[in-house]
């Protein structure tokens, strides 16, 4: 009986040993969402890019245009790896809105093709910023967090980029969320939460200069 018991226990931990750890780490939502949007964005955002690069009106225009196109190709190849990898679905096209976005910098000219291409491109990339800099920093997975990281790098290049033509409109980046980004209960009560902390230590620390100052 004994021997027999044995031999289990030995067949288990073979199993166990012989059996690879997972790749990759629990994914969540936020993690996946950034995939879907990323994905989406470049689907939109790269051949936004190119026909800035063949009809800007402005020599700087153009060079934004292929930087931020080139930049895109990248990044699309990088999440479609990465999305396999995790098992995320990563969609075919891009949403209704990115739809006539394109459309609508296809239908302009000249120097209202290059407002409205670096306007709109410029407010994509700022309501994803957010979004990649929350996962970057609250993701369990190793390759998300480098993922997040790029992504981050790469919005705020773009948006620099985009910002040196000179045309950028400071109310290009007030935008509506959309879905994923709304305060859910849990923010708002962290925001409570934080803002509570904040109050109190700023309270101790005006009682303890207070009391500082009349030992003095």
């Amino acid at each position: 009986m004994i021997y027999r018991l044995l031999g289990v226990v030995i067949a288990c931990l073979v199993i166990w040993v012989g059996t690879p750890a997972p790749a990759f780490a629990e994914i969540d939502a936020h993690d996946r969402e950034l995939l879907v949007r990323v994905r989406q964005g470049s689907l939109w955002e790269g051949p936004a890019g190119r026909q800035a690069e063949q009809r800007g009106s402005g020599q700087r225009v153009r060079e934004v245009g292929r930087k931020l196109a080139e930049d895109h190709d990248r990044l699309d190849a990088q999440v479609r790896t990465l999305a396999s990898k995790v098992r995320v679905e990563l969609p075919a096209e891009p949403t209704e809105e990115q739809r006539s976005w394109i459309g609508e910098i296809t239908a302009a000219g000249g120097a209202d093709f290059d407002r409205l291409y670096v306007n709109r491109a410029r407010a994509a990339h700022g309501s994803i910023f957010g979004l990649a800099s929350q996962v970057r920093a609250a993701t369990r997975d190793d390759a998300m967090r480098s993922f997040a990281q790029t992504a981050v790098d790469t919005v705020m290049r773009h948006m620099t980029l985009l910002e040196s033509t000179g045309i950028a409109e400071t109310t290009s980046l007030m935008v509506v969320p959309t879905g994923g980004n709304e305060l859910d209960g849990g923010d708002l009560v962290l925001g409570v939460l934080m803002a509570g902390i904040a109050g109190g230590a700023t309270f101790g620390l005006v009682r303890v200069l207070g009391s500082s100052g009349r030992r003095a």
